[in-house]
């Protein structure tokens, strides 16, 4: 009866370590899961916070360019007016110092033309 009765004991100690262990893996595994979704959440609050800022530097940025574009394109239009005038101006100097006069001097006597 003794021996039974030991076997028996035995039996319940190892369904009862059993039973233990199964709720020792099923609670690590709950404490691990609600560790594990805290950490996420305070990694992924981390992340939207970066993400955001990171957004408004490159909305800046890209205001920044188009406004870059814009003078560009005024300094381009305000090039092409300087030059356009810049050739009338050398064209008009070289008209200044090329230029030719014809005279026409008349060494005969004075007539008096009517000018009715």
């Amino acid at each position: 009866m003794e021996i039974i009765k030991s076997r028996v004991v035995k039996i319940l100690d190892q369904d009862l370590l059993e039973a233990m262990r199964k709720i020792i893996v099923t609670e690590t595994k709950k404490i691990v899961q609600s560790e594990t979704r805290k950490i996420v959440q305070e990694e992924t609050a981390k992340l939207s916070a970066q993400v955001d800022e990171n957004t408004q530097i490159l909305r800046a940025l890209e205001s920044n360019k188009n406004v870059q574009n814009a003078r560009m394109d005024r300094m381009e239009h305000d090039l092409a007016q300087l030059l356009g005038s810049n050739k009338k101006v050398k064209e008009l100097e070289d008209r200044y110092i090329h230029h030719s006069h014809r005279l026409v001097i008349d060494t005969s006597e004075a007539v008096e033309k009517d000018v009715s």
